[in-house]
């Protein structure tokens, strides 16, 4: 603890210019926590520990610390750390980061609360929009979380998959009349960015979901070569055919997909699958044989 001598020398305010630099490092530590893994949270704290960090001199690195103590389960501690903050800055704005300490916290409907008093300050607040959708997801208002992903997709065009398929999952989670407004989702975002192979995945499997096998299968055309060139692609397109009841279109690409694997490491992703091409050969075989008896002539199948 410094003396008492010490901290009267020092601000118990903040400069306009030291401000906007608090707000872009709280800004840059929330994107952070977006992507953090939980076996790193530790070391991280350790390295910041190990910078002997001054409260008085750099509350930012105070604000991170905290929010790691509550990651490593220490709430009570990183609540203690931010009341010392907000004695020593009164100037500073510490609403998000006591937002955010109740949402790792799993304190739901508290979090909903305050980050709700950050965002009537500032409505455009990205970060505090998407933990208080996340919140609301937790608790099972996916109603309240989509709002609040619109709002949050508005406001940035540079957003990962990952969001477009989160709020595609909430719009499907309870509601099946909503896989219409999913794929209406990823279309929008594919229009903008290209058919990138995971949004455009996640929309073969709504159309399946829908029972329209035939959107499924026009938009397997739409990866690229790259993809379009793997067993698995091919797999997985033959398992569509025959879904739609094509099976001499289906064959061919089970026995090429069969053939490209055969000359790879036989890893197993690969093993299974050759697993499911197996399986598909056997049901196709089947179904031509059942189809030849019936009719007793091999069935026409067209587009």
């Amino acid at each position: 603890m410094k003396s008492a001598q010490h901290s009267r020398t020092l601000p118990r305010t903040i400069p306009g210019c030291c401000l906007l630099w608090l707000i872009l490092i709280s800004a840059s530590l929330a994107m952070a926590m977006d992507s953090r893994a939980d076996a790193g949270i530790g070391d991280r704290l350790q390295v910041l520990e190990s910078r002997q960090i001054d409260v008085y001199a750099d509350p930012s690195l105070a604000l991170q610390q905290a929010v790691l103590m509550v990651q490593q389960g220490d709430a009570e501690a990183a609540s203690g750390l931010l009341r010392q903050i907000a004695e020593l800055w009164p100037d500073l704005d510490i609403g998000f980061h006591e937002a955010l300490i109740l949402y790792e916290s799993r304190e739901f409907e508290n979090a909903i609360e305050q980050f709700s008093r950050v965002l009537k300050a500032d409505p455009s607040s990205f970060w505090s929009l998407y933990y208080r959708a996340q919140s609301a997801a937790a608790l099972g208002q996916l109603d309240r979380a989509i709002v609040d992903y619109n709002s949050l997709l508005s406001l940035r065009s540079d957003l990962s998959p990952g969001y477009y398929l989160t709020m595609a999952d909430w719009l499907v989670a309870d509601d099946k009349e909503g896989i219409a407004e999913a794929i209406s989702l990823l279309d929008q975002r594919m229009e903008k960015v290209g058919a990138l192979s995971v949004l455009l995945q996640r929309s073969i499997d709504l159309e399946i979901a829908q029972g329209n096998i035939a959107a499924a299968i026009q938009r397997t055309a739409l990866f690229n070569p790259r993809i379009k060139a793997t067993p698995e692609w091919k797999a997985r397109l033959a398992d569509l055919l025959f879904q739609q009841g094509r099976y001499p279109e289906a064959a061919p690409y089970l026995e090429v997909a069969r053939e490209q694997i055969a000359g790879m490491k036989p890893i197993p992703a690969r093993r299974e699958t050759l697993r499911q091409i197996t399986v598909l050969e056997n049901l196709i075989s089947a179904a031509i044989s059942a189809t030849t008896e019936k009719v007793g002539s091999p069935p026409v199948i067209s587009d």
